[in-house]
Protein backbone atom coordinates (compact mmCIF):
# COMPACT_ATOMS: atom_id res chain seq x y z
CA UNK A 1 0.00 0.00 0.00
CA UNK A 2 1.79 3.11 -1.00
CA UNK A 3 1.25 6.47 0.60
CA UNK A 4 1.11 8.07 -2.60
CA UNK A 5 -1.94 7.88 -4.46
CA UNK A 6 -1.59 5.13 -7.38
CA UNK A 7 -3.02 7.07 -10.66
CA UNK A 8 -1.27 3.81 -13.19
CA UNK A 9 -3.71 1.01 -11.20
CA UNK A 10 -6.92 0.62 -13.30
CA UNK A 11 -9.93 -1.30 -11.90
CA UNK A 12 -11.02 -3.74 -14.07
CA UNK A 13 -14.70 -2.77 -13.89
CA UNK A 14 -13.55 -0.07 -15.95
CA UNK A 15 -12.69 -2.09 -19.00
CA UNK A 16 -15.68 -1.55 -22.13
CA UNK A 17 -14.74 -4.96 -22.99
CA UNK A 18 -15.00 -6.68 -19.68
CA UNK A 19 -17.03 -9.98 -19.34
CA UNK A 20 -20.52 -9.37 -18.82
CA UNK A 21 -21.30 -11.97 -16.40
CA UNK A 22 -18.29 -11.19 -14.33
CA UNK A 23 -19.12 -7.68 -13.96
CA UNK A 24 -22.73 -8.59 -13.24
CA UNK A 25 -21.25 -10.55 -9.99
CA UNK A 26 -19.21 -8.02 -9.59
CA UNK A 27 -21.66 -5.07 -9.14
CA UNK A 28 -23.59 -7.38 -7.00
CA UNK A 29 -20.69 -7.79 -4.90
CA UNK A 30 -20.57 -4.03 -4.53
CA UNK A 31 -24.49 -3.26 -3.62
CA UNK A 32 -23.68 -6.12 -1.04
CA UNK A 33 -20.32 -4.06 0.12
CA UNK A 34 -22.85 -1.17 0.40
CA UNK A 35 -25.58 -2.90 2.84
CA UNK A 36 -22.67 -3.92 5.01
CA UNK A 37 -20.65 -0.49 5.18
CA UNK A 38 -23.39 1.25 5.23
CA UNK A 39 -22.86 3.40 2.00
CA UNK A 40 -26.47 3.42 1.08
CA UNK A 41 -27.79 4.04 4.48
CA UNK A 42 -25.55 7.25 4.48
CA UNK A 43 -26.65 8.40 1.28
CA UNK A 44 -30.07 8.46 2.41
CA UNK A 45 -29.46 9.77 5.61
CA UNK A 46 -27.57 12.99 4.18
CA UNK A 47 -30.00 13.38 0.88
CA UNK A 48 -32.91 13.67 3.28
CA UNK A 49 -31.68 15.59 5.41
CA UNK A 50 -30.96 18.11 3.02
CA UNK A 51 -34.13 17.90 1.35
CA UNK A 52 -35.72 18.63 4.87
CA UNK A 53 -33.75 21.15 5.64
CA UNK A 54 -34.97 23.19 2.51
CA UNK A 55 -38.62 22.43 2.88
CA UNK A 56 -38.37 20.74 -0.20
CA UNK A 57 -42.11 18.72 -0.94
CA UNK A 58 -40.55 17.71 -4.12
CA UNK A 59 -36.88 17.57 -5.51
CA UNK A 60 -34.84 16.38 -8.79
CA UNK A 61 -31.11 14.45 -8.38
CA UNK A 62 -28.52 13.03 -10.76
CA UNK A 63 -26.08 10.91 -9.86
CA UNK A 64 -23.51 10.70 -11.71
CA UNK A 65 -21.30 7.26 -12.47
CA UNK A 66 -24.27 5.26 -11.05
CA UNK A 67 -23.21 1.66 -11.53
CA UNK A 68 -26.08 -0.55 -10.60
CA UNK A 69 -27.57 1.95 -9.14
CA UNK A 70 -28.64 0.85 -5.72
CA UNK A 71 -28.39 3.98 -3.91
CA UNK A 72 -30.46 6.24 -6.02
CA UNK A 73 -32.89 3.32 -5.86
CA UNK A 74 -32.65 3.91 -1.95
CA UNK A 75 -32.88 7.54 -1.99
CA UNK A 76 -36.37 6.66 -3.88
CA UNK A 77 -37.88 4.44 -1.74
CA UNK A 78 -37.45 7.49 1.15
CA UNK A 79 -38.72 9.91 -0.69
CA UNK A 80 -41.71 7.47 -1.44
CA UNK A 81 -42.10 6.69 2.45
CA UNK A 82 -41.70 10.43 3.38
CA UNK A 83 -44.51 11.50 0.60
CA UNK A 84 -41.88 13.45 -1.48
CA UNK A 85 -42.04 13.64 -4.99
CA UNK A 86 -38.77 12.64 -6.23
CA UNK A 87 -36.99 12.89 -10.08
CA UNK A 88 -34.22 10.68 -10.11
CA UNK A 89 -31.98 10.20 -13.02
CA UNK A 90 -29.11 7.29 -12.93
CA UNK A 91 -26.73 7.64 -15.10
CA UNK A 92 -23.28 6.04 -16.49
CA UNK A 93 -21.35 5.63 -19.70
CA UNK A 94 -20.73 1.72 -19.45
CA UNK A 95 -23.12 -0.42 -21.24
CA UNK A 96 -23.35 -2.96 -19.18
CA UNK A 97 -23.16 -0.86 -15.78
CA UNK A 98 -26.35 1.02 -17.89
CA UNK A 99 -28.03 -2.52 -18.50
CA UNK A 100 -28.20 -3.75 -15.40
CA UNK A 101 -29.07 -0.12 -14.08
CA UNK A 102 -32.15 -0.60 -15.96
CA UNK A 103 -33.04 -3.61 -15.04
CA UNK A 104 -33.03 -3.00 -11.33
CA UNK A 105 -34.89 0.13 -12.13
CA UNK A 106 -37.67 -0.87 -14.53
CA UNK A 107 -40.53 -0.95 -11.75
CA UNK A 108 -39.66 2.41 -10.28
CA UNK A 109 -41.32 5.26 -12.29
CA UNK A 110 -39.37 8.43 -10.80
CA UNK A 111 -35.81 6.73 -11.14
CA UNK A 112 -34.43 7.09 -15.29
CA UNK A 113 -31.76 5.75 -16.68
CA UNK A 114 -29.41 7.78 -19.21
CA UNK A 115 -26.40 7.52 -20.84
CA UNK A 116 -24.39 10.79 -19.09
CA UNK A 117 -20.40 10.69 -19.54
CA UNK A 118 -19.83 12.53 -15.92
CA UNK A 119 -17.04 14.71 -17.02
CA UNK A 120 -19.11 16.08 -19.28
CA UNK A 121 -22.88 16.02 -18.57
CA UNK A 122 -25.46 17.45 -21.36
CA UNK A 123 -27.44 18.90 -19.07
CA UNK A 124 -28.91 22.59 -18.98
CA UNK A 125 -27.29 24.39 -15.39
CA UNK A 126 -29.15 24.28 -12.62
CA UNK A 127 -31.13 21.53 -14.01
CA UNK A 128 -31.33 19.88 -10.87
CA UNK A 129 -31.75 20.42 -6.92
CA UNK A 130 -28.69 17.49 -5.88
CA UNK A 131 -25.95 16.49 -7.82
CA UNK A 132 -24.47 13.18 -6.21
CA UNK A 133 -21.96 10.76 -7.29
CA UNK A 134 -21.01 8.10 -4.64
CA UNK A 135 -17.64 5.85 -4.63
CA UNK A 136 -16.83 6.84 -8.21
CA UNK A 137 -14.83 9.75 -8.01
CA UNK A 138 -11.89 7.68 -7.25
CA UNK A 139 -11.75 5.93 -11.00
CA UNK A 140 -10.69 9.66 -12.13
CA UNK A 141 -7.22 11.29 -11.89
CA UNK A 142 -6.79 14.86 -10.46
CA UNK A 143 -7.85 16.84 -13.40
CA UNK A 144 -10.60 14.83 -14.51
CA UNK A 145 -11.79 14.68 -10.82
CA UNK A 146 -11.84 18.30 -11.14
CA UNK A 147 -14.03 18.25 -13.97
CA UNK A 148 -16.57 16.13 -12.56
CA UNK A 149 -16.92 18.58 -8.89
CA UNK A 150 -17.45 22.07 -11.66
CA UNK A 151 -19.50 20.03 -14.10
CA UNK A 152 -21.76 19.07 -10.58
CA UNK A 153 -21.74 22.17 -9.49
CA UNK A 154 -22.96 23.78 -12.84
CA UNK A 155 -26.04 21.56 -13.66
CA UNK A 156 -26.68 20.60 -9.31
CA UNK A 157 -27.92 23.24 -6.68
CA UNK A 158 -26.03 21.49 -4.28
CA UNK A 159 -22.75 18.89 -4.93
CA UNK A 160 -22.98 15.85 -2.56
CA UNK A 161 -19.72 13.26 -3.09
CA UNK A 162 -18.82 10.02 -1.18
CA UNK A 163 -16.11 7.93 -1.79
CA UNK A 164 -13.20 6.11 0.11
CA UNK A 165 -10.63 7.59 2.18
CA UNK A 166 -7.29 6.12 1.18
CA UNK A 167 -5.10 4.76 4.37
CA UNK A 168 -3.58 1.53 5.02
CA UNK A 169 -6.34 0.24 7.10
CA UNK A 170 -9.16 0.99 4.24
CA UNK A 171 -6.67 -1.24 2.19
CA UNK A 172 -6.20 -4.35 4.43
CA UNK A 173 -10.37 -4.17 5.35
CA UNK A 174 -10.95 -4.40 1.20
CA UNK A 175 -8.45 -7.10 1.22
CA UNK A 176 -10.10 -8.89 4.49
CA UNK A 177 -13.39 -7.98 3.40
CA UNK A 178 -13.53 -9.31 -0.56
CA UNK A 179 -11.50 -12.37 0.40
CA UNK A 180 -13.38 -13.50 3.24
CA UNK A 181 -16.75 -13.29 1.92
CA UNK A 182 -15.75 -14.86 -1.46
CA UNK A 183 -16.42 -11.87 -3.89
CA UNK A 184 -15.98 -12.20 -7.82
CA UNK A 185 -12.46 -11.95 -8.48
CA UNK A 186 -12.87 -8.98 -10.47
CA UNK A 187 -14.09 -7.44 -6.69
CA UNK A 188 -11.11 -9.22 -5.26
CA UNK A 189 -8.83 -7.01 -7.22
CA UNK A 190 -10.62 -3.57 -7.93
CA UNK A 191 -11.56 -3.30 -4.40
CA UNK A 192 -8.00 -3.11 -2.89
CA UNK A 193 -7.16 -1.16 -6.05
CA UNK A 194 -10.22 1.55 -5.42
CA UNK A 195 -8.33 2.60 -2.25
CA UNK A 196 -4.92 2.84 -3.95
CA UNK A 197 -6.97 5.21 -6.19
CA UNK A 198 -8.97 7.07 -3.72
CA UNK A 199 -8.10 10.35 -2.07
CA UNK A 200 -7.39 11.44 1.30
CA UNK A 201 -9.51 14.17 3.05
CA UNK A 202 -6.81 17.01 2.69
CA UNK A 203 -6.33 15.84 -1.18
CA UNK A 204 -10.46 15.93 -1.43
CA UNK A 205 -10.51 19.36 -0.22
CA UNK A 206 -7.77 20.79 -2.97
CA UNK A 207 -9.97 19.17 -5.11
CA UNK A 208 -12.80 21.26 -4.16
CA UNK A 209 -10.72 24.24 -3.81
CA UNK A 210 -10.08 23.96 -7.77
CA UNK A 211 -12.90 23.59 -8.56
CA UNK A 212 -13.79 26.75 -7.13
CA UNK A 213 -16.86 25.29 -4.85
CA UNK A 214 -17.17 27.59 -2.50
CA UNK A 215 -17.98 26.88 1.53
CA UNK A 216 -17.35 23.31 0.61
CA UNK A 217 -17.67 21.24 3.84
CA UNK A 218 -15.30 17.94 3.67
CA UNK A 219 -14.87 15.25 5.84
CA UNK A 220 -14.18 11.83 7.31
CA UNK A 221 -17.13 9.46 8.38
CA UNK A 222 -16.48 5.84 9.80
CA UNK A 223 -15.81 3.35 7.70
CA UNK A 224 -12.90 5.27 5.72
CA UNK A 225 -15.96 7.17 4.33
CA UNK A 226 -15.30 10.75 2.51
CA UNK A 227 -17.36 13.18 2.06
CA UNK A 228 -17.90 16.54 0.44
CA UNK A 229 -21.36 18.86 0.51
CA UNK A 230 -21.16 22.15 -0.84
CA UNK A 231 -23.52 24.70 -3.31
CA UNK A 232 -23.73 24.36 -7.06
CA UNK A 233 -22.98 27.58 -9.05
CA UNK A 234 -26.41 27.98 -9.35
CA UNK A 235 -27.51 27.98 -5.83
CA UNK A 236 -27.71 26.24 -2.54
CA UNK A 237 -29.97 23.28 -3.58
CA UNK A 238 -33.28 24.88 -1.93
CA UNK A 239 -35.22 25.15 -4.90
CA UNK A 240 -37.36 21.90 -5.09
CA UNK A 241 -37.16 21.31 -8.68
CA UNK A 242 -39.28 18.32 -8.62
Amino acid sequence: MRTQRDDAIVEMMDDLAQDDAGLRRSLADIRRINTILGWRRYAVRVVARQVRACGMRSFSLLDLASGSADIPLAIAAWAERAGIAARIVVSDIHPVMLAVAREQTRTTPNVTVETCDALNPHYPDGSFDIALCTLALHHFAPEDAVRILRAMARVGRRVMVFDLARSRLAYLGALAMTRGLRMDPITRFDAPASVRRAYTLAELRALADQAGLRDARVGMRFPFRLTLDAPGFSGDGGGGNG
